[in-house]
């Protein structure tokens, strides 16, 4: 596992150079930095909308569907449930899925059964996001705002599946460093859309983001009178907390102890019996 722990500092630092420091050093990079990490970004906005929708559903709630604009951002249509975890599911979700995926990486013998899984995640957001087309508008009078064009996005789950799967067919060094990278990608997207955890104003649709109505639950006046002072000491933690996530994955990642490959441990199992 040393060789891996190597290549996620290899990887981790590069992402880091491309992704952060260049737009900062050399600012007329940006258009292009933007550009490139687009995808990635849109990953993590499906990560995002996934995370409130099974946040709603363990603790008790419905999740309905959710629906992705490509270059725009998405939305989780839900019901019941604690409005907290429903709303920090979505903040926390990329920074939690990240750092897990992180210490799998270097953790998990079988790595191939985290592939599995998060193929399985990928298309049970595609089924989410097809489930509108199933839904009647008689009962979800929300469908009305709903339209064709968003099964667009589709290509962002239906690849990450389609990929999750297929590199499975390859050695465990290939497996790895997949995993490797949608666990970076997923921690860096946490920050990579600071702005949107830290958007005080009304959003275009009439809402307002998610940190300004979690901020909303400590006010009784609801989110359209938050102060921002409040706003910002709960963006803030936000942000902390998937800085947290995010270095408690890696350092989990980077101290794990070796295991050994999966034919060692069936020779010890052998020997030992």
């Amino acid at each position: 596992m040393k060789a891996h722990r190597t290549m996620l500092w290899v990887v981790m630092s590069l992402f880091f150079l491309v992704w952060f420091a260049l737009p900062m050093l050399f600012p007329p990079s940006i258009p292009i930095v933007a550009a490139v990490t687009m995808p990635f970004r849109n990953l993590g906005i499906f990560v995002h909308e996934m995370g409130h929708g099974l946040f709603t559903l363990l603790t008790g709630g419905s999740f309905l569907w959710f629906q992705m604009e490509m270059m725009k951002g998405g939305v989780a249509v839900t019901a019941g449930g604690i409005r907290a975890f429903t709303l920090t599911g979505g903040l926390l979700a990329p920074a939690l899925f990240g750092a897990l995926l992180l210490q799998a990486s270097t953790r998990v013998v079988n790595i191939k059964r985290v592939l599995m899984i998060m193929a399985s995640f990928f298309l049970i957001g595609v089924f989410y996001m097809i489930k509108p087309l199933f839904l009647s508008r008689a009962s979800y009078p929300l469908l009305d705002s709903w339209h064709v064009g968003y099964l667009v996005s589709l290509v962002i789950p239906g690849t990450a599946a389609f990929l999750s799967w297929k590199v499975t067919a390859y050695g465990q060094g290939a497996q790895r460093f997949y995993v490797q990278l949608i666990g970076i990608l997923m921690c860096y997207s946490g920050f990579s859309d600071w702005r949107y955890i830290f958007y005080y104003e009304q959003l275009p649709n009439k809402l307002y983001s998610d940190s300004r109505t979690f901020a909303a639950i400590f006010w009784p006046g609801g989110p359209e009178s938050v102060p921002y002072w409040l706003f910002f000491v709960t963006a803030a933690g936000i942000m902390v907390f998937n800085l947290g996530l995010m270095v408690w994955g890696v350092w989990r990642a980077l101290k794990s102890k070796d295991a050994g490959s999966s034919s060692e441990i069936l020779q010890r199992t052998e020997f030992e019996h």
